[in-house]
């Protein structure tokens, strides 16, 4: 199935690239999440018009990731409280609805969905290194606090 990329994605192509992929991956996620459309010949004129328009907003939403990072940056610490047992277990877990509160409440307001967490949810009390990945040219890594309720 030949779609038109709106956006950059890693290893299918570049804005508004006509490219061949299978009809489920484009049925299922490039459609949906509006990162491609079918390639007719309306959409292709449409799109050669659009280009500069599109290529503005990536622009855009790149700047806007790119102020997040700073802003992260710029905060010292990232201290998260939760109860914990002697040994230094949590009673539950961190996860990235946590860390996005905590992030949030810090004035840099981020989604659960720009935080990954390589080792799985936070379950001791210490330093943890987290990703905030807000696009797909903007990784950086963050280093979140756990200490305790108690």
């Amino acid at each position: 199935m030949q779609v038109i990329l709106l956006s950059k994605e890693k290893q299918l192509g570049n804005l508004g690239e006509l490219i061949d992929v299978k009809s489920g991956y484009a049925r299922n996620y490039l459609l949906p999440k509006g990162k491609a459309i079918l390639a007719t010949k309306k959409n292709i004129e449409i799109v050669e018009l659009q280009k500069i328009k599109l290529k503005e907003k990536i622009a855009n939403k790149l700047a806007i990731a790119q102020s997040k990072v700073n802003k992260i940056n710029s905060i010292e610490s990232i201290i998260i409280k939760s109860k914990s047992g002697e040994e230094g277990k949590l009673f539950g877990s961190i996860g990235t609805r946590d860390i996005a509160e905590a992030i949030t409440l810090l004035g840099v307001p981020i989604n659960k969905n720009e935080i990954r967490l390589p080792n799985g949810k936070l379950r001791y009390i210490g330093e943890h290194q987290v990703i905030f990945h807000p696009h797909n040219e903007v990784t950086v890594m963050i280093t979140i606090h756990i200490v305790s309720n108690s």
